[in-house]
């Protein structure tokens, strides 16, 4: 049962990293545009401090990547698909001119989703390492070192 509570704290985490991600978009003075990210990245760490301690903190910096690479891997998504429908002649014809203005920082959006999940893939790559480093596999199978 901590299994699955643990994962539902994941999945709100990464609701919440996609969120921040989406609002790195937003088109407003640089002081306003971060308290408003810092804002729901408190949640975002929030869950998954929660899920980290509901699973004992075991495999944590797999569990935190994997969060954070899913987050910035749904935004990234939602992106291309914007720019795949926006490409096309109808679609732009229903939308009004200023639909969005209002999230059109693309430099910092980018530049914050890149940094995510460049933090997603280090946490992978140290875990990796670290559970390479802390057994030792042969034939019989694997046991931690001493």
């Amino acid at each position: 049962m901590s299994k699955v509570f643990g994962i539902l704290f994941y999945i709100l985490s990464g609701f919440f990293v996609y969120m921040v991600c989406v609002l790195a978009f937003v088109n407003e003075t640089t002081i306003a545009k971060w308290v408003i990210v810092a804002g729901f990245t408190l949640p975002a760490l929030i869950f998954l401090f929660i899920g980290l301690a509901v699973n004992r903190f075991r495999r944590w910096q797999r569990d935190a990547g994997v969060v954070l690479l899913s987050g910035a891997g749904f935004t990234s998504f939602l992106i291309f698909t914007f720019v795949c429908i926006f490409m096309t002649d109808e679609f732009k014809q229903m939308m009004k001119p200023d639909t969005l203005t209002f999230f059109n920082s693309y430099v910092s959006g980018c530049i914050f989703i890149l940094g995510v999940v460049t933090l997603g893939i280090t946490l992978l790559k140290t875990e990796k390492k670290t559970a390479e480093q802390g057994s030792s596999c042969n034939s019989r199978g694997c046991v931690p070192s001493v």
